[in-house]
């Protein structure tokens, strides 16, 4: 199935946003929290910045939340165009293998990087003030304990002390399999459109929410339903759902949203806001999205496509590369120039590192998982 570029776009945005949340987690704690202390802007901005629509630049949480409806929509587009139930086996077959992959070798990189010392994300942490920082790869690197995670705790108990950025690699696995278990079951039915909406009750307030919404979009776009179009011919409903979608996944993430533009969100009907709003975000944003031409062309450019051909890779390289590369460099700069300027080096550098590794990782690893996966099915599973 050929891949849908704009979408391959939108991914690759979201996870430099990933990165970028990270860096911020890291080096401006502030900016996540919106508390006084650890301030490194002079006037204090981080406060603002948090409870701000601007947030939506650096909002990790939203950035993931798109990725799961992406997820939906791509693994159930190609069985809702044909509805042959083989689409559905090869690609339960294959998508252990084509993570478990690239995972492994994030977590063989932060292995090594640990036994030789080559973290400093602890020393850069007493001078951001970043206790999220401080608080990783602090343990004793144990080479069975690197197998079990990268073959169990990252797909089945969400233990991922090396990279902790495969915390999503759970859910994105299990909702992957929720997917197909659905078109495999309702897949077919007429009236499955009430099977929805029982699901979107069922995982409401859950990150598995995400993939239902991403699987009905990608059943209403196979089936021309003119839904989604009629949006973008009422430019009043569009631009509404737009603002909608950017104010929602511009939910502060780490902070208490009292006394900002955010507050009258917090009603008591939501367990868990910052899920639940994130994904209503990326929601209203990828229907436009999904019939704006306007829109499409631009996640289309070329910067955009290459970040969505690494972007698997660069989410799983960058936050070691971060407690590693980023903060050495930091440190090393950080007697001889500003705080802010320390940041920007370390960050720029940071960076060309991560994208040019991610590329590397994604020719010579994340393709060739791609491949084994569909060679292990065509010569066990595929049926003749």
């Amino acid at each position: 199935m050929r891949k849908i570029q704009y979408l391959d776009g939108l991914r690759g945005v979201a996870a430099f946003i990933v990165l970028l949340n990270h860096f911020v987690l890291a080096f401006y704690p502030a900016l996540f929290s919106g508390t006084d202390s650890h301030l490194h802007l002079a006037a204090g901005e981080e406060f603002f910045l948090s409870g701000s629509v601007l947030n939506l630049f650096y909002n990790g949480n939203f950035a993931v939340a798109v990725f799961f409806i992406l997820s939906g929509f791509v693994i159930s587009h190609k069985f809702l165009l044909h509805k042959d139930h083989e689409i559905l086996a090869e690609s339960a077959v294959k998508k252990y293998v084509r993570l478990v992959i690239p995972v492994s070798v994030s977590v063989l990189l932060a292995f090594v990087l640990m036994r030789f010392s080559l973290f400093y994300n602890q020393q850069a942490a007493e001078i951001s003030g970043s206790d999220w920082l401080g608080g990783f790869w602090t343990f004793t690197p144990n080479f069975a304990d690197a197998l079990s995670q990268t073959f169990i705790g990252t797909f089945f108990t969400n233990v991922v002390e090396y990279n902790v950025t495969l915390w999503t690699i759970a859910f994105e696995f299990l909702g992957s399999f929720l997917v197909l278990g659905f078109l495999a079951l309702f897949g077919k039915m007429k009236n499955r459109y009430w099977v929805y909406a029982f699901a979107v009750i069922f995982f409401f307030q859950t990150y598995y929410l995400a993939f239902i919404l991403g699987l009905l979009l990608s059943d209403l776009v196979a089936h021309g339903k003119m839904v989604i179009s009629k949006f973008d011919q009422n430019k009043l409903i569009r631009t509404a759902l737009l603002i909608s979608g950017l104010f929602l996944g511009s939910y502060p993430s780490g902070r208490s949203t009292d006394g900002t533009m955010y507050g009258f969100l917090q009603n008591g009907l939501i367990n868990d806001p910052v899920i639940f709003y994130h994904i209503m975000g990326a929601f209203c944003i990828i229907i436009v999205l999904l019939d704006s031409k306007r829109m499409q062309k631009f996640f289309s450019l070329k910067y955009f496509l290459f970040l969505g051909e690494i972007s698997f890779a660069m989410y799983l390289l960058h936050f070691i590369i971060l407690g590693s590369f980023s903060s050495f460099v930091f440190l090393k700069f950080i007697p001889y120039f500003s705080y802010t300027t320390a940041f920007l080096i370390s960050l720029s550098l940071s960076i060309i590192l991560v994208f040019f590794l991610s590329r590397l990782m994604h020719m010579h690893v994340d393709k060739r998982a791609v491949r084994f996966s569909k060679y292990l099915y065509e010569s066990i599973f595929k049926k003749d």
